[in-house]
């Protein structure tokens, strides 16, 4: 066995020493579906009905940055820096039918999350130069902002408020329900014309996006003791992509 695989190795890397190298930077530019994973909210206590619901859609956003390409035959190491836009739309509701008997209070909202995301992509073209791709590897980001807009509305037996309608920035750190740091791996398939480059690809967030408030206070009313934000989250992307890449 000794003897088959050590003239293999030696073929490979003589392979991979004598490929040239070529080093490329592009402009990236793309189109995110995006969507964040959401745990059932809902429950039912004692005599009285409490329940709560939680449902999320795909919003559409965009990302742009810049690429740095690798490249040594068929092979390219494409690492990033992207600032990519991501979030979800977000409807909540709560009923509760005991002292407030009938009382219920929903909020449709639309979250747009910005973060400063650096990928680092393994690509496998067929061609070299060109034809289909092949791509897989890390990504890791930080939060840099984002804004909330939400439309809000409150019943109670025989009486319908107007919706109230409010809007935020997004804010981080250990008082916010929002991690400030992402990872995970995208993935995807692409297809390579020279300085030319389509991929679609797959964003597989791995870390929770949501994290508890201490000091979270749900004050006396029923309707305001549940934080939907408590919940586990985790961002799944898909991911519409160009790059232009100049010779360095």
């Amino acid at each position: 066995m000794k003897i088959l695989l050590t003239p293999l190795l030696a073929t490979l890397a003589l392979n991979a020493a004598t490929a040239q190298t070529t080093f490329k930077l592009g402009v990236r530019g793309g189109v995110n579906r995006a969507l964040t994973t959401v745990d059932p909210a809902s429950s039912t206590t004692g005599l009285n009905i409490y329940n709560r619901t939680a449902d999320k859609a795909t919003i559409y956003a965009w990302q742009a940055g810049l690429v740095l390409e690798a490249a040594f035959g068929k092979f390219a190491v494409q690492p990033a820096l992207v600032f990519s836009q991501k979030g979800e739309k977000f409807s909540t509701s709560v009923y509760y039918n005991g002292v407030e008997s009938g009382t219920s209070v929903s909020t449709n909202s639309t979250n747009r999350y910005n973060w400063l995301e650096i990928p680092i992509s393994f690509v496998y073209t067929l061609h070299g130069d060109h034809g289909l791709q092949l791509f897989a590897g890390p990504y890791v980001a930080m939060g840099v902002g984002g804004r909330l807009a939400s439309t809000s509305y409150y019943a109670a037996p025989n009486v319908r408020y107007a919706p109230y309608d409010s809007g935020k920035q997004v804010t981080y750190g250990p008082d916010t329900n929002n991690h400030c740091f992402d990872a995970g791996v995208n993935f995807g398939l692409g297809y390579r014309q020279g300085p030319l480059q389509v991929q679609a690809g797959f964003g597989l967030g791995l870390v929770n996006l949501h994290q508890e408030i201490p000091s979270f206070d749900p004050g006396f009313s029923p309707l305001n003791s549940y934080n939907f934000y408590n919940d586990a989250a985790y961002n799944r992307v898909l991911q519409l992509t160009g790059a232009y890449f100049f010779s360095l």
